[in-house]
This record gives C-alpha cells, sequence and structure tokens, in this order.
C-alpha cells in the first residue's frame, strides 16, 4: 500500500467543493471552514482537478459545513453528490444513459470508481433483471465516505438512467463494502 492515503481525484473533489458552496452559500462554507485547522482548510480551498484530495480532509470540511447548517455530514453529502452527478449528465448524456441496457449501465460502475479512488476497486454483476450487485473489495476498512458516496453515484445514475423505484443498499465486509441495487 502506498504512503499516499485514500483519496478522491481531484475532479470529483473540486465538483463536490463547488456544488457544496452554491447549495449552501459560500459565506456558510466560510464560516464552516473556519472552524478546521489552517491547513485542512488551505487544502481544501486550493484543491485542483490535477491532484488525489485526501478523504479526511473531505470528510472534515463536509462536517463542518454539515455542523454550521445544523445536520449531518451524510445527509449534506447525499444532496452534494447527487447534484455533482446529475450535473455530470446533461442534456445528450442524460438521453443516452436512458438509451443504455441494465447490464452496461452496472457493468460501468467498476472503471468509474477506479478514476474516482485511490484503493479498492469494485466488481459488479447482473444477477437478475432488476438486481445489481456490487462489491468493493481491496479496502478493508474502507471510511464511511467512499461507502456512502458509492451507494449514492449507483443510485443516482440508475435514476437518471430512467430506471424507476430505484434503492441501493449496503454492508461493510471484511474486504470492503456490498451492495444490492434494486430497480424496475
Amino acid at each position: 500500500m502506498s504512503d499516499t492515503p485514500p483519496s478522491i481525484s481531484g475532479p470529483l473533489a473540486c465538483g463536490l467543493r463547488d456544488v457544496a458552496a452554491e447549495l449552501v452559500g459560500a459565506e456558510v462554507v466560510e464560516r464552516a471552514l473556519d472552524r478546521l485547522s489552517g491547513e485542512l482548510r488551505t487544502r481544501y480551498q486550493t484543491a485542483t482537478a490535477v491532484e488525489w484530495m485526501p478523504i479526511d480532509v473531505m470528510e472534515e470540511a463536509f462536517s463542518a459545513i454539515a455542523a454550521e447548517l445544523g445536520t449531518d455530514v451524510a445527509s449534506l453529502h447525499e444532496r452534494v453528490a447527487t447534484v455533482s452527478i446529475e450535473r455530470t449528465f446533461r442534456t445528450v448524456w442524460r438521453m443516452l444513459l436512458r438509451l443504455t441496457t441494465d447490464k452496461a449501465l452496472v457493468s460501468r460502475t467498476p472503471s468509474v470508481f477506479a478514476r474516482s479512488y485511490n484503493r479498492g476497486r469494485l466488481v459488479a454483476e447482473i444477477p437478475r433483471p432488476g438486481r445489481g450487485e456490487i462489491t468493493l473489495l481491496d479496502w478493508p476498512n474502507v471510511p464511511a465516505w467512499p461507502q456512502r458516496a458509492t451507494r449514492i453515484g449507483i443510485a443516482t445514475v440508475l435514476r437518471l438512467a430512467g430506471r424507476n423505484d430505484v434503492r441501493v443498499d449496503f454492508a461493510p465486509t471484511a474486504t470492503g463494502a456490498r451492495y444490492v441495487a434494486t430497480w424496475r
């Protein structure tokens, strides 16, 4: 394992940071970031798309923003990540998603995850129509952030692709996590 801490991609981190500021307001974010150490605050504020962002930095910054709003980090993360993913799949991409098969959607999950995190790997399958099983491997003691983000990402993409009644449940495992997505 490298000396690099568990991290998310720079483009993902920057997108989440920007959407958070837009949704809750720059003033709220600034007040929240004042709660953080100078080093952590600077790292969050100066992230670029060409580097990896430690998950701990994102978790701490979002926790401070959530506290400023009087909510919990999971709820804030859900709201921000959903909007960020929706913006990624605007216009033509959203239409193309609707034409994509369930198998193609679920089978691309591992490649998206590999570009998003510097740890772990996903294995995905559809054992029957309307059910996807996705397993996160090679990341024992995976932090809450990527567990939550993976669930949010799977659910949001399936919903954007026009699947109805989407539900994604997950449970930590010894090697990472297991996700079960259902839809009709």
